[in-house]
């Protein structure tokens, strides 16, 4: 027979015994010691100075003085001394100090219900660990308002770590949104999870938008090292893609279009054209200087031609010339017209060459009446 009980140690009366009273009164003691535990400190390394009779404390890790050498265990104050007892798995003790529970297991004190507040990981219906802190698997997730509006905070420290949104497709990435090694939102793509192509990019600092580059100085940059569409696409026979640039007012302004639409009567055609009837459609080669404008188009249809040479059937007019045509198989055609619309008009220049289809010959313009060749 062993002389104490398996799971609490408590001493047993043996037979023909002297003094049973006191074997007896020290298994009472141990059963007030240890059942309905509760401790006033838990992790105390320093006994009280004034401790109170049947007062309990769970020692620290780095016991000092009367409880030198007894880390982890349970001390009780009784009879004036303190009695020491060594915890086995399972049991279970109420921390009056933090308000909680705790049970011991493999040699150490847990905490049975964490503090809501600060859990250090939360698996629904799925696990949890030191990265995904916070995990779920279920078909959706509901983050919904108290009455008004709803914000999801994604924080970073620094500018040069990462806040971002990953999407996965077999845990292997395929698109991210967010601010990635700086504070520019950006959107990337992969197709494996490995090569990363970034798609749009808004500067931090000045929203300029990128597709392909860095915008540093342009609302809107777009590089590609292939073909570049700007615009909309349709499959309709009927319809027409393009772009419009806008004015201040919000009103399109100037248009880029190819396509067919009924509504007018140009049929797969490229269109350039201004929106507003008073406006000319110009174009500037070299910057927007007044020298550097080489074609006008009025509201009225007039082409006039500034600061250019115009070659036709080459490539290099002459410097000194105007107007430079070259053919093997063409001539130069004057503008061709009856005497009714060459005197009709007011203002011709010497040397103007026209083809009068009245008198069925060439004439110009000599300074003072026009004059047959």
């Amino acid at each position: 027979m062993t002389e104490t009980t398996p799971l609490l140690s408590l001493p047993y009366i043996l037979p023909s015994q002297a003094q049973k009273h006191v074997t007896h009164n020290e298994a009472l003691r141990m059963l007030d010691a240890v059942l309905h535990l509760r401790v006033g400190i838990a992790g105390l390394d320093m006994p009280p100075v004034s401790p109170d009779e049947g007062e309990r404390h769970l020692v620290g890790a780095a016991p000092e003085g009367a409880f030198a050498g007894h880390a982890g265990e349970i001390a009780a104050f009784q009879d004036g001394a303190w009695a020491f007892l060594s915890p086995r798995d399972g049991w279970t003790l109420w921390d009056a100090g933090t308000q909680k529970f705790l049970v011991f297991h493999d040699g150490a004190w847990l905490e049975v219900a964490p503090d809501p507040q600060v859990l250090p990981f939360l698996g629904l219906n799925a696990t949890a660990d030191t990265t995904n802190r916070l995990a779920t698997a279920a078909p959706a997730t509901l983050f919904t308002h108290e009455g008004a509006g709803h914000q999801l905070k994604i924080n970073k420290a620094t500018a040069g770590d990462t806040a971002s949104a990953l999407f996965q497709t077999a845990w292997s990435g395929r698109a991210e949104l967010g601010l990635a090694g700086n504070d520019d939102f950006s959107v990337k793509v992969s197709a494996d999870g490995a090569a990363w192509s970034t798609a749009p990019r808004i500067r931090a600092a000045d929203g300029n938008v990128g597709i392909g580059a860095d915008p540093t100085s342009l609302k809107l940059l777009v590089v590609s090292s292939g073909d570049a569409s700007l615009g909309n696409r349709s499959t309709s026979s009927a319809s027409w893609c393009g772009m419009n640039l806008f004015d201040h007012a919000g009103s399109a302004a100037a248009s880029f279009q190819y396509g067919n639409p009924t509504a007018v009567a140009f049929t797969n055609e490229f269109v350039v054209a201004t929106r507003h009837g008073s406006i000319p459609l110009k174009f500037y080669q070299g910057g927007f200087a007044a020298g550097n404008e080489r074609l006008r188009i009025d509201a009225s249809g007039r082409i006039a031609l500034l600061n250019a040479q115009v070659g036709v059937g080459t490539a290099a007019p002459e410097v000194s010339a105007q107007l430079a045509v070259e053919s093997t198989t063409r001539g130069f055609l004057p503008p061709r017209m009856t005497t009714a619309q060459r005197d009709a008009i007011e203002t011709p220049v010497e040397g103007l060459m026209i083809y009068n289809l009245t008198d069925h010959e060439p004439q110009y313009w000599n300074g003072g009446a026009w004059t047959g060749m």
